[in-house]
């Protein structure tokens, strides 16, 4: 400031400017409000700004063309490995994402995107003199919030996989036997418990136990499977200790998968009694329309009068008998698996919401919102303090635009996971699926940076 004073001791503006000191933060309650002073800051805070940019770098400030040429190529290298993540994180499978069917598949391109993103926003932050400020702030809190989260993530990763590796063989146990117990012998208990009649219930005979046996046979058949995966389990919990020093959400994205795996199972028993139910369902509404006179007209999408023959009516009445008599079994089957397809979704809800807690909370800029408001500003606003003057106080960004992502996650999962319609699904036979992990997260690549 010694230096520009000689440089701009002429100028007006900044002989004005320096008369107050603007680091130091004045008690409002000793003035009078805006004063004289508070104008003069005011109005000579921007020729004061453009004077400290224009004003160069004192020398030995910056980097040296070796660690230029260095960083450049290390940039580089991760940009061009990070887009390769991503491309193979984007590879479609039956027309499905693979980042789509697997969690840790979906949280490897998290960490590739925010890795681009690093390296786009440092070469951006070094350019502030040709930033505007408003941009800048945006720029530099969200660079800093997402190092914050990574490096908390990071901290919770490595103790959390510490005592994984530490209790391994106690874990390994412990979840060998609640995989036993939880979705394998409860799921054949409750098949059984249908097949005999539960409740005074009287289900068709041959059809419940084609389904009891068809059933528990099938998750028999991957109780096998994971039984032959029995000795491996410590292995592969230590092996989840060791990857949890890439972050607590990569430990969250593989417990996540490994649900999926230990579900499999009841995917399959829910896809098979769900075809059942809907063909069910169907052929009671045609049967319905012809008791009624009445056709499904496909061209036209509509419904209209149709005239039968008695042949058509007498076989419609026999199809009705065997619907009403077999619908029942077909539904308590459905009903069972429904149910536990559900508890599976809302499991993997929670752990979705979890992750998109942890890749994306504001705790940077909740930190300085709480700690440092004047940094994070939204406006200005004036308190009357006398009849003749007025006094000007900083407002702050309110919470709801800190928060203006998780609105818009609450939002999606609100909407998908709505109770009322998970009931119409069900009851409707509409397959139950999980919403989609790339809908309840937002990208922090910008648009223009090719991943190549």
């Amino acid at each position: 400031m010694d230096v520009m004073a000689l440089q701009y001791g002429g100028s007006s503006d900044y002989a004005v400017a320096t008369q107050h000191d603007f680091t130091l933060r004045r008690n409002m309650l000793n003035t009078t409000g805006i004063d004289v002073a508070t104008l003069n800051q005011f109005n000579t805070a921007s020729p004061l700004d453009e004077l400290i940019l224009r004003y160069p770098k004192p020398p030995g400030v910056g980097f040296s063309w070796p660690h230029i040429f260095v960083l450049s190529a290390f940039f580089k290298i991760v940009t061009i490995f990070s887009g390769l993540l991503t491309q193979v994180c984007n590879i479609q499978l039956s027309s499905i994402p693979l980042k789509d069917i697997s969690a840790t598949i979906q949280q490897i391109d998290v960490r590739a995107e925010q890795a681009i993103f690093f390296i786009t926003e440092i070469i951006s932050l070094r350019q502030r003199a040709s930033t505007p400020m408003a941009l800048y702030s945006t720029k530099y809190t969200n660079f800093f919030n997402t190092l914050w989260l990574i490096l908390n993530d990071i901290t919770i990763g490595v103790a959390f996989g510490a005592s994984l590796r530490a209790n391994h063989i106690t874990l390994a146990h412990l979840l060998n036997r609640a995989v036993e117990d939880a979705p394998i012998k409860w799921v054949q208990w409750a098949l059984g418990w249908l097949d005999s009649w539960p409740a005074g219930l009287k289900l068709n005979t041959e059809l419940s136990r084609f389904y009891s046996h068809t059933f528990i046979d099938l998750i028999e058949i991957w109780a096998q499977f994971l039984r032959s995966g029995t000795p491996y389990t410590p292995a592969v919990i230590y092996a989840i200790g060791i990857i949890s020093c890439g972050g607590m959400t990569m430990t969250i994205s593989l417990l996540m998968d490994l649900l999926s795996l230990f579900s499999f199972h009841i995917y399959l028993c829910y896809s098979l009694s769900n075809a059942v139910y809907q063909k069910m369902l169907r052929t009671t509404g045609s049967l319905w329309n012809l008791f009624r006179g009445k056709r499904y007209n496909v061209l036209r999408n509509r419904t209209d009068s149709w005239e039968y023959d008695i042949d058509q009516l007498l076989f419609g009445t026999i199809l009705f008998t065997l619907v009403a008599f077999l619908f029942p079994t077909v539904l308590a089957y459905y009903a069972l698996f429904a149910l536990l397809r559900l508890s599976t979704l809302l499991l993997q809800a929670g752990m979705d919401i979890l992750l998109a807690f942890m890749n994306h909370f504001p705790l940077f800029a909740l930190m300085l919102r709480v700690k440092s408001p004047w940094r994070l500003p939204g406006g200005i606003y004036f308190e009357v303090v006398t009849s003749t003057s007025r006094s000007g106080h900083n407002q702050p960004v309110p919470l709801s635009a800190i928060f203006f992502q998780y609105r818009h996650l609450w939002a999606q999962l609100s909407s998908h996971y709505n109770p009322l319609r998970l009931l119409k699904c069900v009851f409707a036979g509409d397959y139950l699926t999980a919403i989609s992990r790339h809908s309840i997260r937002y990208s922090k690549v910008p648009r223009n940076v090719v991943m190549s």
